[in-house]
């Protein structure tokens, strides 16, 4: 996490300005607004950067952001997508010809790229992901789209909830091992919810497509550790045939089963770099990853690696990190 702001830290003179700065640096250049001045301004922002997208967490005093039309022009050329829970007050948005409120605990969405005006009075709060638009896939007339017709989606109730646990949890979330593909989890969830929105079918059905696969990969993660994890299994817990579950991995240009061995490669490497996996032989991990037979494990990983189990658990011990990179590994 990055504090952007807490204004508690700041002197009450220098607050209005000091607000601006941090919200221009963790969002688009605009025009800050604020309802108090001096002493009664009260902020804090906290940003988290992620691989694909940002989390950002506003609470604040009265407060309107205007984007106008000349900085939209100077931004960026690349389109930034935001999506927030209103999660204080009641919030007003003002964006792309549709003007409307947003009740505590709902969803807005915003295009970075084109001018806009949000605005809350007394003390609210927002917490919201920031996603570039090739990120998602989706032509930006689509995305635009969607806009007036977010909440009319059946999906809309699905993500307004998903994105406020993200927002709400995600410094307990990023420090759980377990929330491997989050960001793909919710990235698939907000596409689809757009897609629907927009009430595009070509784009509804893959942006479906791809949430399913994006389900069922969060699934594979989750079980890599169990042996019976099989694609008859994988495709009752989802509801579908094996022969659908072929047909969706196959659109998406990748192997199940060769995947499922390369995450658990992957898996059982770092549990032998780590500073706790000394204890456990090559045999015990192989098996905790699925691997029946160690002899195979180790051809398999080796291959993946360029390096054997148990010189890569050797250098990673010696070196004090589970990232060692061996003359001709491939990691």
């Amino acid at each position: 996490m990055v504090k952007v702001l807490d204004t508690a830290d700041i002197a009450p003179a220098d607050r209005a300005e000091a607000m601006y700065s941090a919200m221009v640096s963790a969002t688009v250049p605009c025009y800050v607004v604020q309802e108090e001045t001096g002493a009664d301004i009260r902020a804090r922002l906290d940003v988290w950067p992620l691989r694909t997208m940002q989390v950002f967490s506003a609470e604040s005093t009265g407060i309107r952001l205007v984007r106008t039309a000349k900085q939209a022009r100077l931004g960026d050329a690349e389109p930034l997508i935001a999506l927030a829970v209103q999660t204080g007050s009641q919030g007003r948005q003002l964006h792309l010809g549709l003007e409307r409120l947003v009740p505590q605990g709902h969803l807005l969405m915003m295009d970075h790229s084109v001018p806009y005006d949000y605005a809350w009075s007394g003390h609210g709060a927002s917490r919201c992901i920031q996603v570039p638009l090739d990120q998602l896939t989706l032509p930006v007339d689509v995305v635009r789209g969607a806009l007036p017709h977010l909440p009319s989606s059946p999906l809309y109730p699905l993500v307004t909830d998903h994105l406020a646990h993200l927002t709400g949890s995600i410094e307990a979330l990023l420090g759980d091992p377990a929330s491997t593909g989050l960001e793909e989890i919710t990235l698939g969830l907000v596409r689809a919810l757009i897609a629907s929105a927009a009430r595009e079918d070509h784009h509804a059905r893959a942006a479906v497509a791809e949430t399913r696969l994006t389900q069922i990969r969060a699934y594979v993660r989750r079980h890599l550790t169990d042996p019976d994890l099989k694609p008859a299994r994988i495709a009752v817990a989802h509801h579908i045939s094996e022969r659908h579950l072929y047909a969706l991995c196959a659109e998406a240009g990748f192997s199940l089963s060769q995947w499922i061995i390369e995450q658990r490669l992957e898996g059982a490497r770092e549990e032998l770099g780590h500073p706790s996996g000394t204890g456990l032989g090559i045999a015990v991990v192989a098996r905790r990853w699925g691997f029946t037979d160690p002899t195979h494990f180790s051809h398999r990983f080796k291959d993946a690696h360029g390096v054997s189990p148990r010189d890569w658990r050797r250098r990673a011990h010696e070196e004090g990190r589970g990232d060692v990179r061996g003359a001709g590994a491939v990691i």
